[in-house]
């Protein structure tokens, strides 16, 4: 039973990411600022204990010397579920900034989660065909730094979202670095993926 646990974690985090974006979905920045704070809160609760999970699944799977098929496939796919779906969240106009409409109080602009998504799509498909060709396509450092970055950035425009908009300038700025930051380093880490699998994207199909 204890073998299995870093699979129940994994599990969980999926059901997490659900309930994380059931309460993303009921925010608005145009309720009543009582009622909306609470729910950014509690999301940056859930979000926060998905992405432990995370951690802990990686490092007791490797413990217990249990790495199945389950975990190498849904591991990663969960990760990018709960990554991308609350960015997607969060470049929503349910986060429009009130005082001025062409902004948005997380920070993030569709075309930044367009190229995230692109990214995380494109090493899914990679990383799919050369395990389809027993080649080994593990994740490398900059993916893993980019992992942490991408979180750290969501905690930060969810926390910034729900307490700090009218707060000292120096959230905002902040805010603004860790968002363009971690757009522009998933971009690289791509690039760099794809030039790892450059002789896996010349191999014919099957």
């Amino acid at each position: 039973m204890i073998r299995h646990i870093p699979n129940m974690l994994t599990a969980s985090r999926f059901f997490l990411a659900i309930g994380l974006f059931i309460i993303l979905s009921f925010y608005d920045t145009r309720t009543a600022a009582g009622l909306t704070w609470p729910l950014l809160d509690v999301a940056f609760v859930v979000f926060l204990v998905g992405v432990c999970t995370d951690m802990v699944d990686g490092y007791l799977a490797r413990a217990l010397g249990h790495l199945t098929t389950f975990g190498r496939i849904a591991d990663p796919f969960v990760d990018k579920i709960i990554i991308c779906g609350t960015l997607i969240y969060c470049a929503g106009s349910q986060f429009v900034d009130p005082a001025d409409p062409s902004g948005n109080l997380t920070g993030w602009k569709p075309w930044m989660v367009v190229v995230i998504v692109a990214r995380e799509t494109l090493v899914t498909g990679m990383r799919s065909f050369s395990e389809s060709h027993s080649l080994s396509f593990a994740a490398t450092a900059s993916g893993k730094i980019k992992m942490i970055i991408q979180c750290v950035a969501i905690c930060w425009s969810l926390f910034y979202a729900a307490h700090w908009t009218a707060g000292p300038q120096w959230t905002q700025v902040a805010r603004d670095v860790l968002v363009w930051s971690t757009t522009l380093f998933t971009g690289l880490t791509g690039l760099i993926y794809v030039k790892r699998a450059y002789v896996l994207l010349k191999m014919p199909p099957d």
